[in-house]
């Protein structure tokens, strides 16, 4: 048998050869556009990073604590020493509840939602245990904030008949930041036990409550309609639904990683926020996340459109050039890329039906000439119009993708082995 009918013989063997090399070398072109998503990403998350340098960043939010100026006395050998040290100390009980309503800010074409929230903060003192560790003198009190540049206002904090102007907090100001209030010395012997406050915050990405007292009681009402509660405690009771959601939590001081009382210098308040729970404004796959996830598809997807091109050569007995199977793959890198621009201004839904549109436009009358029918350039299409609604589906599932994803890639086998059944592998292509 000479070298021609031997390359005859086995044209489908080299074929799929060709077929097979052709797909791996478009994960070349599927690269540069996957650093394109990249570098638009990046870009993204520094507009994200520069809107909530100028709203306000993540919230943290607790109950008033009491910070003491203690006596400690240090004896030894030679000599009898008395340090004052400062003590904070929680509360009885603390209710905060939490309206947070949720808008867009946009930096060029990039957008971030971030949130306003009105917090109402109501809690006992209990001035005995208070009394016991600092007995006379000014009384401080800590609000602890996350970011005191989201505070939009704040009432006074009212104890009784008592009503005290929030300062930022001075104290260990390196440590420790949110807001202070003042009691005169002259004023603690007929201090209210219950005081209220209420303080209007601008955030992003979370909230978050610290559990700064005996009995922590907290109630979450917003806008947005997926929220992740996040931290140490998930909440006890929550209601999820177009609209928006409500959380609740109650926890008692047993739930806390740290006692009543601590000393100032010993404990900063990113070791308190290691008990913080609350919310964080999730995202639903964005336009990025989901034109990444496409390309990661992409060898696949473009594998099975060689494969049908290949199938239609098996069935019509028409063989074709190698340069279609490279323009149509060219076609499909471009699709990506496309997708990934109609996105960034367009919804991911729309961009995806303009940009495959596109493709079949170009697809379908160029496969129906290079086949010889245009019957077969729109069975192409159709084939292809399927594939990729299959692709969308998949991009669009957050938990589904690799259920569907391997369901699909079986039936598309089990398409191809029923329709090749009965092929002649040998004779394929004429022999002699």
């Amino acid at each position: 048998m000479n070298v021609s009918n031997l390359l005859t013989r086995n044209r489908a063997t080299l074929k799929l050869l060709f077929v097979g090399v052709l797909s791996l070398s478009m994960s070349f072109p599927l690269l540069l556009v996957r650093s394109i998503i990249s570098e638009r990403q990046d870009l993204q998350l520094s507009a994200e990073q520069t809107i909530t340098d100028r709203w306000g960043g993540s919230q943290t939010i607790g109950g008033l604590v009491a910070v003491l100026n203690t006596s400690e006395v240090h004896a030894d050998q030679r000599s009898i020493e008395t340090r004052k040290q400062w003590r904070a100390s929680v509360l009885s009980d603390l209710s905060i509840s939490a309206d947070l309503t949720t808008q867009w800010r946009y930096l060029g074409i990039y957008e971030v939602p971030v949130y306003t929230t009105v917090v109402q903060i109501k809690g006992r003192i209990e001035r005995d245990k208070i009394n016991d560790l600092q007995a006379e003198g000014d009384l401080l009190l800590w609000l602890p904030l996350g970011d005191l540049r989201g505070v939009r206002e704040v009432s006074s904090l009212v104890l009784g008949s008592l009503e005290l102007t929030a300062s930022p907090m001075s104290l260990m100001a390196d440590k420790y930041t949110g807001l202070q209030f003042l009691v005169p010395a002259a004023d603690r012997e007929g201090l209210s036990e219950t005081y209220t406050l209420e303080i209007t915050l601008a955030g992003s990405h979370s909230l978050r409550f610290l559990p700064l007292a005996d009995d922590t009681r907290v109630n979450l009402k917003s806008d947005w309609p997926h929220p992740e509660f996040i931290g140490q405690f998930l909440p006890a009771e929550r209601n999820i639904d177009a609209g928006g959601s409500q959380a609740s939590w109650q926890l008692m001081s047993l739930n806390r990683p740290y006692g009543d009382h601590w000393l100032m210098a010993g404990m900063s308040d990113q070791q308190l926020s290691v008990a913080g729970f609350g919310m964080r404004l999730e995202t639903p796959v964005d336009g990025y996340q989901r034109s990444e996830r496409s390309v990661k598809y992409g060898i696949l997807f473009i594998t099975l459109t060689f494969f049908t091109l290949f199938l239609f050569e098996v069935l019509t007995g028409r063989p074709l050039h190698p340069v279609p199977y490279i323009l149509t793959g060219a076609a499909l890198a471009v699709f990506y890329l496309v997708l990934l621009a109609l996105s960034e201004y367009l919804g991911f839904k729309w961009s995806f039906v303009l940009a495959v549109s596109l493709l079949l436009l170009i697809i379908t009358p160029y496969t129906g000439a290079v086949l010889g029918g245009r019957k077969r350039g729109v069975l192409v299409g159709t084939m292809m119009g399927i594939t990729y609604s299959l692709l969308y589906v998949l991009v669009s599932a957050q938990h589904l993708a690799l259920l569907l994803g391997s369901l699909a890639l079986l039936m598309a086998i089990a398409a191809l082995m029923f329709l090749t059944r009965n092929v002649d592998w040998y004779n394929y292509g004429g022999g002699e």
